[in-house]
């Protein structure tokens, strides 16, 4: 990334909380009701986001105070939708709002849409409570600023690297067990063993005892060992805040500190931990949170 662009450091909730005079929640203002080309909100947010742009790339500052927009996705729309009608561009709305890539938001998900194009660099907030400010906004119409208090760091008229937009889009990750097949999704589902619904937060991948368990991306090793009901357990870190996760092993051919390349046989299928049967679980996490393999590539 560029060093010579300055940046800004803002809090989330006060930028939310003092437009319009409204002290409490989000302003009316802020939201934004349609993408149609006539909505007063979104021709503003629009004007602002293109003189923005023009001073942040002129003197390195913006023209207009920043601030942040929420909308919330109706059907059959999606985050390339949001991304046309606003004018606002792919990095900014996933570096904001935390997205692991494209998929991440649907219809009924609330997005934070700032009104200047640029990369935002979390700066003590977590993934989770940006989650959670979105989740507040979605479940009662108002955004929850005390969840957001905390400073994010902000580069105007930046983008991400090609290779953390190459991450995003799911260009990255390769399957660890091609040829295997997908016994349980991501998502809620009927336990196996308790028989009571719960969430899975990755996919099982079927295949027999010692089939070989292939590095999805490169990486370092942080974990490999025992880890209670996932078994032999390998944790890989990855660029960007992205890990992978690796359960049920019968063998481990790495050990934590290694440094692995995507394809790389990292060890054997198994049934350790909490299983019925022989399964790779395998999950793809950006900043500790789970999020759907099925996103990243087809089982």
């Amino acid at each position: 990334m560029k060093s010579w662009r300055p940046f800004l450091y803002f809090l989330l909730a006060l930028s939310l909380s003092t437009v319009d005079g409204r002290q409490k929640g989000a302003p009316d203002g802020l939201w934004i009701q349609g993408l149609q080309n006539h909505r007063p909100e979104l021709q503003k947010l629009r004007n602002q986001i293109r003189t923005n742009l023009r001073s942040s790339y002129r003197e390195g500052q913006l023209e207009v105070p920043l601030k942040i927009y929420l909308y919330r996705l109706k059907k059959e729309e999606n985050f390339f939708t949001v991304v046309t009608r606003t004018g606002q561009d792919p990095d900014t709305l996933a570096s904001l709002n935390g997205l692991a890539n494209p998929a991440s938001v649907g219809p009924g998900d609330v997005l934070l849409i700032p009104n200047a194009r640029g990369v935002f660099r979390r700066k003590g907030a977590t993934l989770q409570e940006v989650a959670q400010f979105r989740q507040d906004a979605r479940e009662d119409g108002q955004a929850n600023t005390d969840s957001l208090l905390r400073s994010f760091q902000f580069y105007p008229g930046q983008r991400f690297e090609p290779e953390e937009r190459f991450y995003f889009r799911g260009q990255v990750f390769a399957h660890p067990l091609p040829g295997a097949r997908l016994s349980s999704g991501y998502g809620n589902r009927k336990d196996p063993i308790s028989n009571r619904r719960s969430f899975h937060g990755g996919i099982d991948l079927a295949a027999p005892v010692g089939t070989a368990v292939k590095a999805s991306a490169p990486g370092k090793v942080v974990h490999a060992g025992p880890a209670g009901g996932y078994g032999n357990l390998i944790i890989l870190e990855h660029k960007y805040e992205y890990t992978t996760y690796y359960g049920h092993l019968s063998k481990l051919n790495v050990k934590k500190g290694d440094v692995v390349q995507q394809g790389q046989k990292i060890g054997e299928v198994g049934k350790t931990g909490r299983v019925t049967g022989p399964h790779l679980h395998f999950e793809i996490r950006k900043d500790g949170n789970q999020t759907s393999p099925t996103k990243f590539f087809h089982p």
